[in-house]
């Protein structure tokens, strides 16, 4: 069902959920910090982290399995206001996982609608996904800065109108968040083929780090 919440004056109104998708593959502090600054900007009320089951952009990459990264991002936002984790793409089991179509299944399934979070790397290439401009109509964005990625106008109308144009330049949020990846988080546990190998928890919470070792991930 759409979720309400009572607010100050006691009336009542829409949630205003947030649709946080990605292999969080592991999950780390960045992850979290794009999180916490997307509930800080004041534009959404509750964040929920999805797990994409077949993320169309690593459909041939390897993976921890679904169930392991679901627990990592549980542990990783234990004790967070506002902040959970969905399953519903691994009841889905779609292959690949498109944004729009979790979506879609999640309003016929009584959810409501969502806003998406995303990355400013993301925005860029976001007339490369799966029904674009739809999703862009359709659907609000919060969109969280990235290092090294200019969100523009003049890049921007090259492949949108003016009028999404306008609504994703309106979408970034102001913020300063963590420069980590997954991807090299993965590569330098690979290196090391001891199940004790040093994880950095400054990319990593302990929890996190600990639920690697104790579950043997990444290594090869």
């Amino acid at each position: 069902m759409v979720l309400l919440f009572s607010v100050t004056d006691g009336s009542v109104k829409v949630e205003r959920k947030v649709f946080f998708g990605g292999s969080f593959d592991p999950p780390h502090r960045g992850h979290l910090g794009i999180a916490r600054g997307a509930l800080k900007s004041g534009k959404c009320d509750r964040i929920i982290w999805f797990p994409g089951f077949v993320p169309p952009h690593k459909q041939n990459a390897s993976r921890a399995n679904f169930s392991d990264r679901m627990a990592m991002v549980n542990l990783l936002i234990a004790g967070e206001k506002n902040m959970e984790v969905s399953d519903f793409e691994n009841v889905l089991q779609l292959s690949p996982s498109y944004t729009i179509e979790v979506l879609s299944r999640l309003e016929k399934a009584g959810y409501g609608k969502f806003s998406l979070l995303i990355g400013a790397d993301s925005l860029l290439n976001l007339h490369t996904w799966h029904r674009a401009e739809e999703l862009v109509a359709k659907y609000d964005f919060i969109v969280y800065p990235r290092p090294g990625c200019e969100v523009s106008k003049a890049f921007l109308k090259q492949f949108w109108s003016d009028v999404a144009v306008e609504k994703l330049l309106n979408s970034v949020v102001e913020g300063t968040f963590f420069e980590i990846s997954s991807s090299e988080i993965k590569k330098s546990m690979e290196k090391n083929c001891s199940r004790n190998n040093i994880i950095d928890e400054t990319m990593l919470t302990p929890e996190v780090a600990e639920y690697i070792r104790e579950h043997n991930l990444y290594n090869r």
